[in-house]
Order: C-alpha cells, then sequence, then structure tokens
C-alpha cells in the first residue's frame, strides 16, 4: 500500500471514528439487550390466553346485525370494509369484535354488543380500566389511565398504527403494569411492565432510533438516517480492515512475529478490529437492509381471493348456538368455546371454534357442516384462489415448526399449524394458510429469500439451525457480540484520546499564567 493511500486509509478511519464510533458501540451494547429483551408485543397465544370461556345463548343478534349496527352508526369503514369478527367475552359481557383488513393485515374495528346490538366502542376511560383488569386481575390498584393520540417509546410500531388512539392503563402492581387498550377498538394491543420500559430504552429505543420525534413526526427522515448512517458505517469497517491487515507483524521481516506494532488499547483495537471487522462490515450493512426489502407476510389481496370476495352476510343463515350444538352432536357435548370467529372461505361464510382444550374446529354458517382442518383439496384450491397464478402446486404439507422461512424471531410468534403450499412459477412461491380457515399467514418468494439471506440471517444470524434453539444460538451469537463491543469500546477510548488531544493544551508559565500551547509543541516538549 502506498503512503499516500495508507495516510488517507488511516484519517478517513480515524475522521469516520471520531463522527460515528459512539454510534457503533452504542448499535451493539443496545444489541446485547435485544438478545434478550426484544421489542414488547402481545403474540397471538397470550391474546387466547387472555380469552373466557363462554356459553353463547340463542338470543345473539348475530354477526349480520352486528355488522349492521356498527355501518348504521355512522363510522367511516369504507376504505377498510368488514371482513369478519370473533365473539367474545369482553368487560363481562359477550360482544362481537368486528374486523376490517388492511393491505394484509386483519385489524379490529370496533365492538358490538351480543345481545343488544348496542356499538360499543369507542370506549370510555372507565371501561379501558375494567378491560385492562383481565391482564393483571383484581388485587392491583389503579393508578391512571392516559389517552395516547398516536403512541409511546413501547408501544409504536408500524403495524399497530390502526389500534390507535390508546389508553394507557397503569397499575400499582410491583411490575408497574401498563396495559394498552384501543380507544376505537375496544382490545387489548399491547402490554408493558418496568422491565420492559427499562429494556426498551436500553435496547430497540436506541439501537434504532426510535425516538417519537423522529419515527412518528419524520418518518421518511428516519429512514434515511437509518440507511446513512449504516452506510457510513460499513465505510468505517472496510477502512479499518484494510488498515489493520496491512498493519499485522509489522516487524516481520526481521522475523519477529509480533502481531501489533501497538501498545495497550490501541492493540487492543487493532487486532478485534482485524479478526471481528467482517462481523462489524456485514453487521452494519445488514443494518441498513432492516429498513428495505419484504417479509413474508402474505401480500395485500391474497385474503380476499381466499374469502372470495366481501362477506356473504345473507349466506349466514344459522348462528353462533345453533352452530356450536352441530359442532357438539359431531365430535361431543365436552366443547366449550373461548372464542368464535366469523371467516369466509371461497364464499361461504362459517365459524372457527377455538376451544378451551383441543384443536379448533369450523361450522359452516350456512348448512351448520362441522369439519376439523381443510382436506387437501380445499387447500389446493385455497391457495390457487390466493395465489392467482398459471403456476402449477407442486406439493402440499401441513407444518407445526418453523422452516427456514417462516419462523419467528425471539419473543415474536408465527400462526402454526399451517399448511405450506409450494408452486413452480417463476418465483417459485409457497403460500402457508391457516389449516382451518384456510386464511394467508405468510407468504414466501423469491425476493423473500433473497432478503432473508442478506438481511435477516447476517443481521440477526438466525440461521435454520440455530433459529429459536437456544442455548446455541447464544453460544454462537455472544462470542460475536463481545468481539464487537471490544472493537467498538477500545475505539470509543481512542477517539475520546484523541479529541483530548485536539483540544488546546495548556503548561504553566514562568509567572504563573496559563498559555495555550499547539499540540505539535507539546508533543516536542514530551519528546525533550
Amino acid at each position: 500500500m502506498g503512503r499516500v493511500w495508507k495516510r488517507f486509509d488511516y484519517l478517513t478511519h480515524r475522521w469516520i471514528g471520531i463522527v460515528l464510533g459512539l454510534m457503533v458501540f452504542v448499535w451493539f451494547g443496545s444489541g446485547f439487550v435485544m438478545m434478550y429483551y426484544p421489542y414488547p408485543e402481545l403474540t397471538e397465544s397470550r391474546e387466547l390466553a387472555l380469552l373466557r370461556a363462554f356459553e353463547p345463548g340463542s338470543h345473539l343478534v348475530g354477526f349480520r346485525a352486528a355488522a349492521r349496527a356498527y355501518l348504521r352508526r355512522g363510522v367511516d369503514v369504507a376504505p377498510f370494509p368488514i371482513v369478519g369478527g370473533r365473539l367474545e367475552l369482553w368487560n363481562d359481557r359477550l360482544v362481537y369484535s368486528l374486523w376490517r383488513e388492511n393491505g394484509w393485515q386483519i385489524e379490529d374495528a370496533g365492538l358490538v354488543d351480543a345481545a343488544s346490538g348496542e356499538v360499543l366502542t369507542p370506549i370510555s376511560a372507565g371501561a379501558a380500566a375494567r378491560i385492562a383488569r383481565a391482564v393483571v386481575g383484581p388485587a392491583p390498584q389503579l393508578a391512571r389511565v392516559v389517552l395516547l393520540p398516536m403512541s409511546d417509546h413501547y408501544f409504536m410500531g408500524s403495524e399497530h398504527r390502526g389500534a390507535f388512539p390508546v389508553y394507557r392503563v397503569r397499575f400499582d402492581d410491583k411490575a408497574a403494569t401498563d396495559v394498552y387498550v384501543s380507544r376505537n377498538a375496544g382490545t387489548i394491543p399491547a402490554v408493558a411492565t418496568r422491565l420492559t420500559r427499562i429494556t426498551t430504552w436500553l435496547g430497540t429505543v436506541p439501537h434504532w432510533l426510535y425516538f417519537m420525534w423522529l419515527y412518528y413526526d419524520h418518518p421518511d427522515a428516519w429512514t434515511w438516517v437509518n440507511l446513512i448512517l449504516p452506510g457510513i458505517a460499513v465505510l468505517l469497517a472496510l477502512t479499518g480492515i484494510v488498515l489493520g491487515v496491512y498493519q499485522l507483524f509489522p516487524r516481520r521481516h526481521r522475523g519477529q512475529w509480533r502481531v501489533s506494532g501497538y501498545h495497550g488499547v490501541s492493540r487492543w483495537h487493532h487486532v478485534a478490529g482485524v479478526v471481528f471487522g467482517l462481523l462489524v462490515l456485514t453487521w452494519a450493512l445488514s443494518g441498513a437492509f432492516e429498513v428495505l426489502g419484504v417479509t413474508s407476510d402474505p401480500r395485500p389481496g391474497q385474503g380476499d381471493r381466499v374469502r372470495g370476495g366481501p362477506v356473504h352476510w345473507e349466506a349466514i343463515r344459522i348462528g353462533e348456538a345453533d352452530a356450536l350444538r352441530h359442532l357438539r352432536s359431531s365430535v361431543g357435548s365436552s366443547v366449550i368455546p373461548r372464542a368464535i370467529d366469523l371467516v369466509q372461505l371461497d364464499g361461504r361464510p362459517g365459524y372457527k371454534f377455538w376451544l378451551t382444550n383441543g384443536p379448533s374446529y369450523w361450522v359452516d354458517a350456512g348448512d351448520g357442516s362441522s369439519r376439523g382442518e381443510l382436506s387437501g383439496k380445499a387447500v389446493r384450491h385455497a391457495a390457487g384462489r390466493a395465489l392467482g397464478t398459471t403456476g402449477h402446486l407442486t406439493a402440499v404439507r401441513r407444518i407445526d415448526r418453523y422452516d427456514t422461512y417462516y419462523y419467528a424471531r425471539h419473543g415474536r410468534e408465527r400462526h402454526l399449524p399451517a399448511w405450506r403450499v409450494a408452486f413452480d412459477d417463476a418465483n417459485h412461491s409457497v403460500l402457508y394458510l391457516d389449516t382451518v380457515t384456510g386464511v394467508p399467514v405468510g407468504f414466501v418468494d423469491s425476493d423473500v429469500r433473497s432478503w432473508r439471506w442478506w438481511r435477516d440471517a447476517l443481521h440477526d444470524i438466525d440461521l435454520p439451525a440455530l433459529n429459536n434453539n437456544r442455548p446455541w444460538w447464544d453460544l454462537v451469537v455472544l462470542p460475536l457480540m463481545i468481539g464487537g463491543v471490544v472493537s467498538a469500546i477500545t475505539g470509543v477510548w481512542l477517539l475520546l484520546r484523541r479529541l483530548k488531544r485536539m483540544a488546546p493544551a495548556r503548561v504553566r508559565a514562568r509567572d504563573g499564567e496559563l498559555v495555550p500551547v499547539e499540540p505539535a509543541a507539546v508533543s516536542e516538549l514530551r519528546r525533550r
């Protein structure tokens, strides 16, 4: 390496380190926290655990009347029509929680009393406090209820924006629990505790720059910041790797095989940078990719095609109580529901029964016929409608464990079990469907596969053999994280030392006054 290029590489690495070194250390430090305390989110299994068993009576108004009452209320749902709902116990009464589809996501729209047909949303602060007790129980005292128009730092993912405004209900229990209750939907989308709030500020917020003034008020700026800063970090790592490798074994031509010519902290930074520099480079590059690309979520329109268009309300001929009687006549009288979902499949509305024990079942809302999971033929038909492609179906397999592309990170969940349906189209598409309703729960194509390796595998080390396989994942990732922290923290130390040297030095003059002296003069005095 020529002297000019070596000097250029050295100065580039130094000045980028001065500007960005502390941020790199924050990324690694917050990454440690996120390994064990991911961003809080109410998972599907947790939502189901909050549901209580009930017995639907024949006096219930039904989903069709509930949807009509909700629409008559004048609620503006035109952009997001009602696509289904759930009958459940809410605040000690049976209610219909109606759903709307926004893109591919199914969101809670509102609540209707199942007995009277009264629209219950938007709810009051008092109702929110009573609902929140489903999480903490009757003992803790209520501390306060605050209405949040947008979000706070503990519940601000873009996928949850449809739930706002929300009531944040704080209790005086040992965990200082916050329960978030949607004002317009009456549902609980998130729960946070004191530990959650601390670890979020130590982990997710600094790692992803989840500051509300940036993420919510200026989302485009947030995206650009999360692209530019990792991009600069890539240059920092690249210049460090080139310089570090060049400076290995500086006296090798003399037969001296000392690894580094530096001493103290500088030697630690040199060696750690060479050993873990490629790791820093790939993490920074994949960190920029985290705000780009596609995920394995279903695509907009797939759910609508499986349903067969808008809900055929006129096809609902039997109510929930009659449907339960049909189901009990088929599978036994011990069936006790904790939720009954209205879901349409290929133009036929039906009820999915979530039971207190055992698998879920489907009862046709038109003729009362019941079944368990979809047959292979029905799965093929639903998958073909969802994909809307000329490609041929090549394989159908039921999965009850995550695979290479359909999986969840630590602290998250994806729906299982699911039907995995593969096609031989140009993108080698794979569709994942709910085993009972046929609702799309995941989608993988060539783009998803590329982003899964270039973004997710590089940044989270979620390789198939390690993903959701702890502590083996920890045994691989922890040493890498420690090496990255050593590289970053020694760089920050050198940064502080450099800044100290750059400040105007002062030496004591003969007359007792302090006079400024240039750093070069100080170096000359030290040599003397």
